[in-house]
């Protein structure tokens, strides 16, 4: 209904801006990348979801239409909502996102805040071919931490026996890196014997 809109920021907060387009004021739920750039006084444009859950209408807005895309995306997830759509880009811009999902990171979405276990693997799988479409990532970089998904397995099965997701994340790709084709076991197996 609404594309976007055009006008001066009357009130901002972290996630929350009131816009003022042809003497209307527009109260807009935002993430934080988005509130982060407005300044009251300015004239601000931002592009909108008119999102409806219960007959109750709210109004999103984001800096971005590529911001707005990728809220968009995860709208469509079930068991997302609006709080965890502007949560989670509040924590990652766009690129940083596309690579959390493409490279299968769902111990990265799950320190966003409201994302548990497995709505953070159901956002990866869901969303990963969706995202690759996109072609949101800006260089090669992110492309090489993406994890075949023994790798992925061999992380959380390390996790489940009481390692951190950093170190296990790190030996795992040192096991990895001897072992270029080794299977989830064989990775398992490689860091428990140090």
């Amino acid at each position: 209904m609404y594309d976007h809109l055009r006008g001066d920021v009357i009130e901002s907060g972290p996630t929350r801006v009131v816009l003022r387009v042809g003497g209307i004021g527009f109260d807009v739920e935002a993430p934080t990348s988005t509130t982060s750039r407005l300044s009251i006084g300015a004239e601000a444009e931002l592009f909108t979801i008119l999102h409806v859950v219960d007959s109750v209408p709210s109004l999103l807005g984001f800096a971005d239409q590529t911001e707005r895309l990728l809220a968009r995306r995860l709208l469509s997830v079930n068991g997302v909502g609006k709080a965890m759509t502007l949560a989670i880009l509040s924590t990652y811009t766009p690129t940083e996102f596309a690579a959390t999902v493409i490279n299968g990171d769902h111990l990265a979405l799950k320190r966003v805040k409201g994302v548990g276990a497995k709505t953070a693997e159901r956002l990866c799988l869901e969303l990963r071919d969706l995202i690759a479409k996109l072609d949101l990532l800006e260089d090669d970089a992110h492309t090489e931490k993406i994890l075949p998904r023994s790798s992925e397995d061999a992380i959380a099965a390390l996790t489940a026996l009481g390692y951190s997701d950093k170190d296990a994340s790190d030996k795992v790709r040192r096991a990895r890196e001897r072992e270029p084709s080794a299977d989830t076991e064989t990775l398992v197996r490689f860091v428990l014997r140090g």
